[in-house]
């Protein structure tokens, strides 16, 4: 809990994960609760040129060497989790503010004038809880209400992963090449992963065996286990492309241990 005022306590709440009654998935980057409003962030580390089109409900994406690509768009997904919160706290009478954060300050947003959620760099948020306290000046909980709802929020989580029954020696280890069926095992090579049987590259397929190694054998990885599984032989290989996906991280340089994304494949889209 952090003091933003004299009178103001607020609580960030990251990674939320609910399921709603219709099994469908809410995961929630950050939500910021203070005792005037609620705050849903999506956060975005997107690089290049980015467009939120509100009629298609896209995000398109021009690199600097022109490639187009599209990405579900954030101002959906917050649209959609605001909704989910508002009847997820009925018994409270805070009101649902959302926004998308861009985090790369390289980043350069262009978007409608019609959408109602704010897009803005990281370095705006200050500026717009700024705004939101202006808005809503009104204090709708008191310290002790605003504690109940964190904790209530907390014990509606529902589990992300199912409890691992199969031994990790028995998996097995690598990259697999999806064009041989997943039947040989590709090698890393500056930074591309190569079939040597039916010639494949790709860089994004990283994503999904990364994401197959959070699933079932650890949320955590460090430099010695990703050489160990994906069978890269450098060192400095292996500190390079965990630090080129930014993976937020614990311990000092020679004990460090990376954290991998719920979301990962979506997260790791982003830096390719």
């Amino acid at each position: 809990m952090a003091r933003i005022s004299i009178s103001t306590y607020f609580f960030v709440l990251p990674d939320l994960f609910f399921v709603n009654a219709q099994h469908q998935i809410h995961q929630l980057d950050s939500l910021f609760i203070c005792p005037q409003f609620m705050l849903v962030l999506e956060i975005k580390n997107i690089h290049g040129r980015l467009e939120f089109d509100h009629r298609t409900h896209q995000c398109i994406r021009t690199k600097v060497d022109g490639t187009v690509e599209g990405f579900p768009n954030a101002l959906t997904q917050v649209q959609r989790h605001m909704r989910f919160l508002s009847g997820l706290t009925t018994h409270y009478s805070l009101s649902i503010e959302g926004a998308v954060v861009i985090a790369n300050p390289s980043t350069i947003i262009t978007h409608s004038a019609n959408t109602c959620i704010p897009i803005f760099h990281r370095s705006g948020l200050h500026a717009h809880l700024h705004s939101l306290f202006q808005k809503h000046p009104q204090r709708l909980l008191s310290d002790h209400q605003l504690r109940q709802l964190v904790q209530e929020l907390q014990r509606k989580q529902q589990p992300t992963e199912m409890p691992m029954t199969i031994a990790p020696s028995r998996l097995r280890h690598g990259v697999l090449c999806p064009k041989c069926m997943f039947q040989n095992c590709m090698h890393f090579d500056r930074g591309i992963w190569k079939c040597s049987y039916c010639h494949y590259r790709s860089r994004e397929i990283f994503a999904e065996a990364l994401q197959d190694y959070r699933l079932l054998i650890s949320r955590t990885i460090t430099n010695q286990q990703l050489r160990a599984f994906f069978y890269i032989h450098s060192s400095d290989a292996a500190t390079r492309l965990l630090r080129k996906f930014q993976f937020p991280y614990s311990g000092t340089y020679k004990n460090r241990v990376y954290h991998l994304p719920v979301n990962l494949v979506d997260y790791m889209k982003e830096f390719f």
